[in-house]
């Protein structure tokens, strides 16, 4: 109550302001309530007050603002240049893909070539690939993703090398294999007599045939049928002139009835090498060569291995 009392004190009050212009003018007097010049005055401080901390805000938020635009062209750099090596990565990665493609057809057709089908090589050819050519999702964690398909990349291609190293071995044990398998013919000519059961061209009497004759000419060329090294070069009774390769694996070549040896016992010959000339000598009716293939030291049918 004697709050209000004292407000309406307050608001009954006044304040009169008088204006003399000089001695002889008018004098202006006008009279106001006395509140005013307080609220007046309140206002401008709490102005003031309000223009001080607006200020101070805008400084702060425009400050805030600038380092958040910093941030975002560091940012947007950086995304710029994560995105440029992922592309890079990616590109990167489908090449590796597809020379590991072309390896995986390489070994196929060497496979192939050679006639190697182990099951173990199969299993090894049919060994699936990792597919890394895909477009990664813009997530926190696809940078890990990526590294952990280019260290998966890398162990399959090592992996791969390894496996290649090992098929390359074993293609060239078997292309050396193949090498020295007697089944080239030892000489152009006629086959007169076949392996097995015959009658005997000289006595007239039924007898096995170790070998096979090829007829030509005198002097003809008589080839080895495949690389290895010569462990005879002589006389035989009659097999007359006769030259013995042994070409590894068990297996051994006869060519028999020569004119003339031209080879000797421990020489080194590759398939197709001229080893003799083609003659009559020994127990023969005409120029012809008398060709056997042994296996571990029992004759076989040399047509089972001549190539066609």
């Amino acid at each position: 109550m004697k709050k209000f009392q004292h407000l309406n004190r307050i608001k009954k009050k006044k304040l009169t302001f008088m204006i003399i212009p000089n001695s002889t003018g008018k004098i202006m007097e006008f009279t106001i309530p006395s509140w005013i010049p307080l609220f007046t005055l309140s206002c401008i401080i709490i102005t003031l007050i309000v223009t001080a901390i607006s200020s101070s805000t805008l400084l702060s938020t425009q400050k805030q603002l600038h380092v958040a635009r910093a941030n975002v062209m560091v940012l947007e750099e950086e995304n710029m240049r994560q995105a440029s090596e992922i592309t890079f990565l990616t590109q990167r990665s489908a090449e590796i893909e597809k020379q590991l493609f072309s390896l995986n057809e390489l070994k196929k057709h060497v496979l192939d070539i050679v006639g190697l089908d182990t099951q173990e090589t199969s299993n090894k050819l049919e060994e699936p690939f990792f597919l890394v050519s895909r477009s990664y999702q813009r997530s926190p964690s696809y940078i890990e993703e990526y590294e952990e398909d280019m260290e998966y990349l890398e162990i399959l291609i090592e992996k791969q090398k390894e496996t290649m190293s090992q098929l390359v071995d074993d293609v060239e044990k078997q292309l050396d294999y193949l090498d020295a398998l007697p089944n080239l013919q030892p000489a152009i000519g006629r086959i007169t007599s076949g392996f097995g059961y015959r009658i005997s061209p000289i006595n007239r009497r039924r007898e096995f045939h170790s070998g096979i004759d090829i007829a030509n000419v005198h002097n003809t060329d008589i080839l080895a049928a495949g690389s290895g090294v010569v462990t005879y070069s002589g006389y035989n009774g009659s097999y007359g002139r006769m030259v013995i390769v042994s070409h590894g694996n068990g297996y051994v070549s006869v060519y028999a009835h020569n004119r003339e040896n031209l080879v000797s016992v421990g020489q080194h010959v590759k398939e197709g090498d001229v080893i003799a000339k083609m003659g009559s000598t020994g127990r023969s009716t005409g120029p012809h060569v008398h060709f056997e293939v042994r296996k571990h030291g029992e004759p076989i049918d040399p047509m089972e291995l001549l190539k066609d």
